[in-house]
């Protein structure tokens, strides 16, 4: 079988993902498939074309799913967000301009979940 379109850098880590269990990539991906089909997929929310936004603990545990944040020119994450959440609840951040986070969030954590970022900086 042969899946087309797949990101080149999300295959390197899934196949780095599945040497690190010891399991065939293919077997990881049956795995990986099963558990979407029986439990189905998280929701996926699109926060995007704001000029700003400030994002809050609250914001994102609000959800019952994940959110995706896109165009946005000024995307602020307040004090209370800590990476737990911020892992958990942000799917990506692509195409901002400026991410101001918080003093508990480490500038690489932050850039783990973008792409297109022009600045990140601390408050």
């Amino acid at each position: 079988m042969t899946i087309r379109g797949i990101d080149d850098d999300i295959y390197a880590k899934f196949a780095a993902e599945a040497k690190k269990r010891g399991v065939p990539i293919g077997e990881l991906a049956t795995q990986v498939m099963r558990d979407l089909v029986e439990k189905g997929a998280t929701p996926v929310y699109k926060i995007e074309g704001l000029e700003n936004i400030s994002v809050s603990k609250r914001d994102l545990k609000s959800l019952d799913g994940i959110v995706r944040f896109s165009n946005i020119e000024v995307l602020e994450f307040e004090d209370d967000v800590d990476w737990d959440v911020f892992k958990d609840k942000v799917e990506r951040i692509e195409d901002v301009e400026n991410v101001v986070i918080p003093r508990n969030l480490s500038k690489f954590q932050v850039l783990t979940k973008a792409r297109n970022v022009e600045h990140v900086k601390g408050k």
